[in-house]
């Protein structure tokens, strides 16, 4: 159950091959350091395009490059190395201006030995005095107050809850969001929840995720007391179908105005508690579009089909994980 719903969070339909990021921070990676994002479009056969943008954000969109047929599992990792590199990045820019800051104090300051160097260290606390046997009566001292931060790191810390993550300025006019607590410019953060409705700091989710599966399929449920799962022969087993008639690619798909075809997917769950509770978020997912996607097929590399959406189901009564989950 735990393993599904992760699955469910972590899915958002086209957005999976989507990496959003501010554009200071990709234009030091792209401009400083070129030869890390060649050596990640080597090692991971992508192109790395940037397909959308707002004043301070751009969408970067990963495809496969290379000779068919690509890895099960190549967007993911791509994608996985891109925000790693990112982060990196994002690291190194703060470094360097904070370093920029520091030798321009230096300079208005003459040269001069920095005052903190030579600043006296504080005073060693005290132990407060163990009270006499029997003084029950009397309070215990108050706990010895910590000391202030030096100015440098009081400083650096102020400093970063006054930059905006996104744009990396001074945070104007803060919002901060309900659940996780960051807080950004009101301007950036609302254009970053029209992009993905997610914090960019954590990642975390606010309002109800929903997908771009096709809103005209079904979702069949039956169960056969007769068909036995592996593991779990004491109980049925529920049989799940969903079915997808043609249509057209609407402005949320890929390529908006083209057809799709049809399709029928069966997939299979322990008619157990367990399975019950899982079938439980599978109509969940389903109903708010997570299920399925359209895109490319990772198994046949045809475009413009009706795909799975990183929720696994077990599509075969027999054999082993290589056979019951399937991506395609």
């Amino acid at each position: 159950v735990s393993f599904v719903l992760s699955r469910m969070a972590a899915c958002g339909g086209t957005c999976k091959n989507k990496v959003t990021v501010s554009k200071p921070v990709w234009d030091f990676l792209s401009k400083e350091t070129p030869a890390r994002l060649a050596r990640l479009r080597e090692e991971h056969h992508v192109a790395i395009l940037i397909d959308g943008e707002t004043s301070d954000i751009y969408v970067l969109q990963l495809s496969p490059q290379g000779p068919p047929p690509a890895p099960p599992n190549g967007l993911y990792l791509a994608r996985k190395a891109l925000k790693g590199l990112l982060k990196e990045a994002e690291k190194e820019l703060k470094k360097a201006q904070r370093q920029g800051e520091l030798m321009g104090c230096l300079a208005l300051g003459g040269g001069g030995e920095h005052p903190e160097l030579h600043r006296p260290a504080p005073p060693p606390l005290r132990a407060a005095p163990l009270l006499p046997p029997g003084a029950r009566g009397i309070p215990p001292p108050p706990p010895p107050i910590p000391p202030p931060l030096p100015p440098r790191l009081r400083e650096e810390a102020e400093e970063q809850e006054s930059t905006c993550p996104i744009c990396l300025g001074e945070i104007q006019n803060a919002k901060t969001l309900e659940k996780c607590r960051h807080s950004f410019c009101e301007g950036c953060i609302t254009r970053a929840l029209q992009v993905k409705k997610a914090c960019p700091m954590c990642g975390r989710f606010y309002g109800q995720l929903v997908g771009n599966q096709p809103q005209n399929g079904r979702m069949l449920v039956s169960k056969d007391a007769t068909l036995l799962l592996p593991s779990y022969e004491k109980y049925g087993t529920i049989v799940i179908q969903y079915v997808f008639p043609p249509g057209v690619q609407g402005a949320e798909h890929p390529n908006p105005g083209v057809r799709y075809p049809g399709t029928t997917r069966v997939a299979y769950l322990p008619d157990c508690p367990e399975g019950n509770k899982v079938l439980t978020l599978f109509r969940k997912a389903f109903d708010q579009r997570l299920t399925f996607t359209i895109g490319t097929s990772m198994t046949t590399g045809r475009p413009n089909v009706i795909t799975w959406n990183d929720i696994h189901h077990k599509t075969s009564c027999t054999g082993g994980p290589q056979l019951c989950d399937t991506l395609s």
